[in-house]
Parts: C-alpha cells; sequence; structure tokens
C-alpha cells in the first residue's frame, strides 16, 4: 500500500517536471502549436479538451466517490492523474499564448487568472493526496473545493470570450 502511493508521488513529480519543461519550450518557441485545425489554432484545441475535461470528469468524480465507495481507489488514481494530464495540456497553452501575446498582456487577463487558481487547485490537491498535514487538512480542503467552485465561473467567462461571445 505505502508503496503504491510512493509511486503515485514519484509518477505525479514526474508528471509535473514534465509540465514544466513542455511549457518552458513552448514559451519560447522551441516548437509551435500554432497551426490552424478548422477554424481554431491547435493550441486551443488542446485548451478546449483540457477544460472540458476538467469541466466535465470532476463532477463525475464527485458523484462517484460517494455512489461507488468500493472503487474509490481506482477513481480517485483517475482524478488525480486525468486532471494532472489536464493541467499539461492547459499548461501548454497557457504558456504558448503569453510567449505569442507578450506585447497585449490585457487579452490575458482571465486567462492568467484561470491558470493562477488551476496551478493552486494542483498545488492543494497534491498536498491534500500526498501529505499528512494534521489540522491543516480541513483549511487545505477549504481552498481546494472552493477554488474549483471560482474556476468555473472563470473558465465560462473564458470560453464565451474566446468564442467572441462577450
Amino acid at each position: 500500500m505505502k508503496y503504491h502511493r510512493n509511486l503515485e508521488c514519484w509518477l505525479t513529480i514526474l508528471l509535473l517536471l514534465v509540465t514544466v519543461v513542455l511549457s518552458i519550450v513552448a514559451y519560447v518557441f522551441w516548437y509551435r502549436l500554432t497551426f490552424f485545425i478548422g477554424n481554431y489554432l491547435f493550441i486551443h484545441w488542446l485548451g478546449l479538451i483540457a477544460t472540458s475535461y476538467v469541466a466535465i470528469s470532476n463532477p463525475i468524480h464527485y458523484f462517484l466517490k460517494r455512489k461507488r465507495r468500493q472503487n474509490y481507489k481506482t477513481i480517485l488514481k483517475i482524478h488525480v492523474f486525468g486532471n494532472l494530464f489536464a493541467f499539461l495540456l492547459i499548461s501548454l497553452h497557457f504558456a504558448q499564448n503569453v510567449g505569442r501575446l507578450t506585447g497585449s498582456l490585457q487579452t490575458l487577463s482571465e486567462g492568467f487568472v484561470l491558470y493562477l487558481l488551476l496551478s493552486l487547485i494542483v498545488l492543494t490537491g497534491i498536498i491534500e493526496r500526498y501529505q499528512n498535514i494534521g489540522n491543516l487538512s480541513r483549511v487545505v480542503r477549504g481552498v481546494h473545493i472552493y477554488t474549483v467552485i471560482i474556476l468555473y465561473f472563470i473558465m465560462l467567462i473564458h470560453i464565451l470570450e474566446g468564442f467572441n461571445l462577450l
């Protein structure tokens, strides 16, 4: 049991390191993800796919962890690694757009806030999952949950603005 949780922690750290490296590479344009697929840039498709996953899978996770207690460990692993992979895709989306739009920071406003919120959610989720922090666990859990709620509202605004509906 302890070995599996330790392995999960190391895989989480590895995925975060891959996210950081790929984001830096995307930011400095060592590779470009700014080609069109349909009407949108590929980098926007990555953001849309990852955001859709987060928006749909988290309520499903919330429901399943209460209704399928016998499968909780599997559900938690899917939640952790699915959201970490979505964070990787969103990080690529964010890094490429920040690098591309450096001169016009006002267009990054809610995207920047979204990325900070998502980073806080990932950080609190990792602390909640892998650290035994005693009395602070209620605070970390509260921050994690309420930040997710705020994320949904800002995500909606960002998507509506992205499709020129606001």
